[in-house]
């Protein structure tokens, strides 16, 4: 074998290497990727939230913010709050009283327009938030795949909600236990094709507004 041989021969057996050697790194950092663990940090009530707001879907197929007095609204359909509503539900929180009697007390604490009205003011996600921040523990709203320290602050059966799209509606949806393989958990919400579970969290178009802890126990 001519020497130019023999050096050639010995260059690609080293680029083979290297290429597998390079291939095994990936992979190991696949796997470990692929098993990055957030610690479950759910109290019973928060499970039961979770479960609470998954049973919505297949059951809540449309998306509407018709006006229906609060005990109208199709169990099929209904907007983005209505979603929180329904999940309160679960541990026996009656979301819609409890915003009212805080309006009672404090009107001055809430938007006034459009007008206060006790059959959609829960359906309403900028009133929602206004009762959030008085009476929800407040988490931060900043989220870091694989960042433990900052995905373990989300949990499953918190709330978030968005700014305002172009269309002027704000956004509001329950945290899933479920989790992308970076970490971050999906959420459950509607916006338009009935209750879903996905991952919209870092992709929904605006900016994140609010992250809550609503736990009634």
């Amino acid at each position: 074998m001519h020497p130019s041989q023999k050096i050639m021969k010995k260059f690609q057996i080293t680029i083979f290497i290297l290429l597998g050697l390079v291939a095994i790194s990936a992979y190991l950092a696949f796997k470990s990727i692929d098993h990055f663990q957030v610690p479950n940090l759910q109290s019973e009530a928060a499970k039961t939230l979770v479960e609470s707001a998954r049973d919505q879907i297949g059951v809540v197929t449309k998306y509407s913010n018709e006006y229906w007095a609060a005990d109208k609204i199709p169990e099929n359909g209904g907007a983005c709050a209505d979603v929180v509503w329904r999940t309160m539900k679960g541990v026996n929180f009656d979301l819609q009283k409890a915003i009212e009697e805080d309006i009672v007390k404090n009107i001055n604490d809430y938007p006034q327009s459009p007008p206060m009205d006790a059959n959609i003011n829960f359906r309403r996600v900028k009133i929602v938030r206004v009762y959030l921040e008085k009476h929800a523990q407040k988490l931060p709203i900043e989220i870091v795949p694989y960042d433990l320290e900052s995905l373990q602050r989300w949990q499953g059966g918190d709330i978030v909600t968005f700014a305002q799209l172009p269309n002027g509606l704000e956004h509001i949806a329950v945290v899933s236990d479920k989790r992308r393989i970076d970490g971050v958990p999906l959420i459950i919400h509607n916006y338009g094709k009935g209750v879903l579970e996905d991952d919209y969290l870092l992709a929904w178009p605006s900016a994140i507004t609010g992250h809550y802890r609503l736990y009634a126990e």
